[in-house]
Order: structure tokens, then C-alpha cells, then sequence
């Protein structure tokens, strides 16, 4: 079910969004509800992944969160240059060496 919402834009941006959406032939609100969900997904992802570099957040935990396989996260950790967050005790204590 889709629900109203409310957000308030500067004029400018507002001029400038709507011109796009009339020169593309979109309809508004369809437009408005898919920019609104990328964009929404790309800053929870970058912020899950600040959360993971901070070393407040396990990969599993972000790849839960986002839906995503271990090995899309670590396509995705290429992507954004983010060094993976495992130490060498974690990698010792994972085949039961220590």
C-alpha cells in the first residue's frame, strides 16, 4: 500500500527536478518513489559499510542487512577501496588454531 508523505525541497532544486521529469516524459510520482528508494539504498549501504569499517558491524551482519551474498560484499568492498576487516587472529580462530 502506498502511503503520502511529505519532504520539503529548496525552490531551485525543485524547478530543476521537475523540468527533468517533464523534458523525460516521466510521470511524477514514479519517479519521485524510484529516486527515493536508490537513493535510500545507496546511503544505507554506505552507511552499513562505515558501520563495518568502524568495526561495529560484522560482513555477515552488512550482507544480511543489505541483501547481498559474502562475495557481493567483497566485489562491493572492491568497489568502494574498503580493506577487509579481518584481522589475523580472526582468520586463525576460524579454522580452530587458537
Amino acid at each position: 500500500m502506498l502511503k503520502p508523505t511529505t519532504v520539503r525541497v529548496n525552490e531551485e532544486f525543485l524547478k530543476e527536478l521537475y523540468d527533468f521529469i517533464k523534458d523525460m516524459n516521466l510521470d511524477k510520482s514514479s519517479y519521485l518513489r524510484e529516486i527515493l528508494k536508490k537513493g535510500f539504498e545507496e546511503d544505507k549501504r554506505d552507511r552499513l559499510l562505515a558501520k563495518y569499517q568502524a568495526g561495529e558491524l560484522s560482513a555477515s551482519e552488512v550482507c544480511r542487512k543489505i541483501g547481498i551474498t559474502l562475495w557481493e560484499f567483497f566485489d562491493l568492498l572492491k568497489e568502494k577501496n574498503i580493506n577487509l576487516n579481518v584481522s589475523i587472529e580472526d582468520w586463525l580462530d576460524s579454522e580452530g588454531l587458537i
